[in-house]
Parts: structure tokens; C-alpha cells; sequence
């Protein structure tokens, strides 16, 4: 069947002939897979990390907008006590009855 092949297409010889040294010397296709593999490792760990930054910066964003809608509140319930303070409001017969 190879033969055929080749008569068909001679310029396929030489292709067929480093494709049947290559199997023929394990070694290097071993080292070949090899290489490969460390490469699909490198490129999986890279894309990991990648993830897990993204996920990281989400988180700090909802940190940061939770740090600002608390400050937002803080500022209200100033505003509010105040309010109550300058109405001559005794804050502190409230906080004690609860």
C-alpha cells in the first residue's frame, strides 16, 4: 500500500521516510511528546493563574464597592444623629431602652 502510494505520489517519499525514522527512534519521539507536554503544562499553569487573577480583581472590586456603599451608611446615620442632637433629641434614653 506504501508503495502504491509513493509510485502515485513521489514527492510523498520523503515525507514517509522521516515520518518512519522518527518512529523508529523512540527516543526522540519521546523527547518530542515530551516537550509538548511541558509546553500544554506551562500553558494550563499560565491560564490557571490568569483565572485566578481575574477572580481576584472581581472580588476586590465588590470589596471596594461594599467599602463604599459602608461609608455612604456611616455618613448617613452622622447625619442622622446630629439631626437628632440639634433637635434637642436625648440619643442616649433610646440606645438605653433597647
Amino acid at each position: 500500500m506504501i508503495l502504491k502510494l509513493i509510485d502515485a505520489y513521489p514527492q510523498f517519499e520523503p515525507l514517509y521516510r522521516e515520518v518512519y525514522e522518527m518512529c523508529r527512534d523512540l527516543e526522540r519521539m519521546m523527547n518530542m511528546f515530551s516537550k509538548e507536554l511541558a509546553e500544554l503544562d506551562k500553558n494550563t499553569v499560565q491560564y490557571m493563574i490568569d483565572e485566578m487573577q481575574d477572580t481576584i480583581d472581581a472580588q476586590k472590586n465588590q470589596l471596594d464597592q461594599k467599602d463604599l456603599e459602608l461609608k455612604k451608611l456611616k455618613k448617613e446615620i452622622e447625619a442622622l444623629k446630629k439631626r437628632l442632637e440639634s433637635e434637642d433629641f436625648p440619643l442616649d434614653d433610646i440606645e438605653n431602652k433597647e
